[in-house]
């Protein structure tokens, strides 16, 4: 064989090689990130797992709202048909919620006590209660309806802050913010409030509070001129909520079994 033959064949054994070579062992490189990459999941948490705080929402704005009337005998209901809606609803709650209860006297005013203690049997005393928000609704000279709501923060190992917000609202229930400065809507004073409260007459105080049981229960209660409004309780896997409560026309009552 001539020098130029073997030459020839050892260049292509040499070719040969590396083809097997970069066959068995090589890859793109867009290859080699599939394999070692996993993909990742960008998703983060999902959302019906970061829950929202419950809370109760205010009372709608009546624009027909009158001053509330002042006196109020105890022993007089404020409509016939209220204490056979309540009746009727504490019924249902009593099932919803596989509690006992007692009976509603019907020579009282329903309000916050009166109602305690129908419901109190399984849940034990009050120990503590906490004020969430307040809703004043004003009606100016013009006849404006304004809407003074002030919300309570977190007052756990630190001091409990305030937020005000004030809107006017047309006859069609829409809402517009009236101007606040960034110092009179974090922590207003009382005597701002009052202030705001005097450009016109009071015709609606509302207040949520969270009233917390011996039982480790819980009640969110709104009261609207007095009388409750809605509440809310949770109790032996299930939560019992009511909306509407101040006339029997709107009292509404909804049962919900929890996961």
């Amino acid at each position: 064989m001539s020098k130029k033959s073997a030459l020839i064949l050892s260049l292509v054994a040499a070719v040969l090689l590396i083809f097997t070579f970069c066959h068995f062992y090589g890859g793109s490189p867009d290859e080699a990130a599939e394999e070692t990459l996993p993909v990742q999941d960008a998703t983060g948490v999902p959302a019906e797992a970061v829950a929202p705080p419950v809370k109760a929402e205010p009372p709608p704005v009546d624009v027909s709202a009158a001053p509330p009337s002042t006196g109020f005998l105890p022993t007089e209901m404020e409509e016939p048909g209220k204490f056979a809606a309540y009746q009727q609803k504490l019924k249902e709650m009593a099932v919803c919620l596989n509690m006992q209860m007692n009976a509603l006297d019907p020579n009282v005013e329903i309000n916050f006590e009166t109602f305690n203690q129908v419901i109190n049997p399984d849940l034990g005393e009050v120990v503590t209660q906490s004020e969430e928000w307040t809703a004043t609704d004003i009606r100016t000279k013009n006849g404006e309806l304004r809407r003074i709501y002030i919300e309570n923060g977190p007052s756990i190992e630190a001091e409990s802050s305030r937020t005000l917000k004030y809107e006017a609202f047309s006859q069609d229930g829409t809402s517009k913010s009236l101007p606040l400065s960034k110092e009179q809507t974090s922590n207003p004073s009382d005597a701002l409030v009052a202030s705001l409260e005097a450009d016109g007459e009071v015709v609606s105080r509302s207040v949520s509070r969270r009233i917390f049981y011996s039982n480790g229960d819980d009640l969110l209660l709104v009261e609207k001129n007095g009388k409750i409004f809605s509440f809310e309780l949770t109790h032996d896997g299930a939560t019992f909520r009511c909306s509407g409560a101040d006339k029997s026309s709107t009292f509404q009552c909804q049962c919900r079994n929890n996961p």
